[in-house]
């Protein structure tokens, strides 16, 4: 008999999938899904109440991205590994999530079999990325580390901008409040203001008025 199973959390908007992953998995002896989330919110909250040992993440959510979530999480749940599983075949999401600290990429379609084989390495303490995407991803990165135009920006000091970052910087340029921001993409004012601030931190400016003539001369706006 197995006493240490590798604890899970399935992370994904379609219920279909979060269901189907979950009967899956739990055929293994070896694994055991103690979490669900269909939202980021959710999947940051149930991490830090279930300290899952592994986060199996969509890298699109309808509130927060993935890749955010994913360094939330490790922020509150340092023992848990996550993997970003989508169906995203994108070299900028696949930058982020690794940047964020994620431990694998895997595409959606990827054999039940190996998927399992992936989990158990990824708690073995090993990292893992989907064969089909790790060509083009070395190739990315020895190319053109800086992130170029994969869809995300990357500063100078290591400093990272999510897509909802990029979201709210275009709301910032047009006068909204935090208040009207977060009514915009469905978070709280204190939220939209730890976003705010990271973009502060970002363009390195010190008031919410200089946000929009630096992000413009960025080529952010």
């Amino acid at each position: 008999m197995i006493t240490n199973k590798i604890r899970l959390c399935i992370v994904d908007d379609h219920e279909v999938v979060r269901h189907g992953l979950k009967l899956s998995l739990e055929l293994e002896p070896d694994m055991l899904v103690v979490a669900e989330a269909g939202a980021g919110a959710d999947a940051i909250a149930l991490a830090k109440a279930k300290q899952p040992d592994i986060v199996l993440l969509d890298v699109r959510l309808a509130d927060i991205d993935g890749p955010e979530v994913c360094q939330q999480i490790l922020t509150s749940c340092p023992n848990t590994s996550v993997i970003m599983l989508t169906s995203y075949l994108n070299d900028g999401l696949v930058f982020r999530s690794l940047m964020s600290g994620a431990k694998g990429y895997v595409i959606k379609d990827v054999e039940l079999a190996e998927l399992k084989k992936m989990i158990r390495a990824v708690a073995k303490g090993r990292s893992v990325l989907d064969p089909r995407v790790a060509e083009r991803v070395i190739s990315k990165f020895k190319s053109d580390p800086s992130g170029g135009k994969g869809g995300f920006k990357l500063g100078a000091a290591g400093g990272l901008l999510s897509d909802l970052d990029l979201k709210i910087l275009g709301f910032i340029s047009e006068g909204l409040t935090n208040k009207e921001i977060g009514q915009r993409v469905n978070l709280s004012p204190h939220t939209v203001k730890d976003h705010v601030r990271r973009i502060m931190e970002y363009l390195d400016v010190s008031t919410r008025a200089a946000i929009g003539a630096e992000a413009t001369k960025q080529g952010l706006l």
